[in-house]
């Protein structure tokens, strides 16, 4: 029953299939637009990634982006520090180590 329907399905499709008629035109537009695009896009991209760039330095980006790192870096270091449990990061040490060891054994 499925294979008369799938079969009748393809006939139908087969003979109401019309393809329109261009002269070429659909390839031509269509083989110039990914250049043009293309073009447009590296345009683009250039313009912002200089901005972004004159923008970073205008405002000092490195110096806030290394501030920030820092104070990320201490605040976690710190909260570490005092909230840790050291028996269970010397456990999960162990754990990862084993896990290391089994993965590299495994390779050979």
């Amino acid at each position: 029953m499925m294979e008369n329907d799938n079969k009748l399905i393809s006939q139908f499709m087969h003979a109401n299939k019309h393809e329109i008629e261009d002269n070429g035109f659909s390839r031509r537009v269509i083989r110039q637009l990914p250049e043009h695009a293309k073009w447009m896009s590296d345009v683009l991209t250039t313009v912002c990634t200089v901005l972004c760039c004159i923008l970073f330095y205008v405002f000092d980006g490195f110096n806030f982006l290394f501030g920030v790192i820092v104070e990320v870096i201490t605040s976690q270091s710190y909260n570490l520090m005092s909230n840790t449990n050291f028996i269970s990061l010397a456990i999960a040490t162990v754990v990862v180590i084993i896990i290391g060891v089994q993965r590299v054994v495994s390779f050979r």
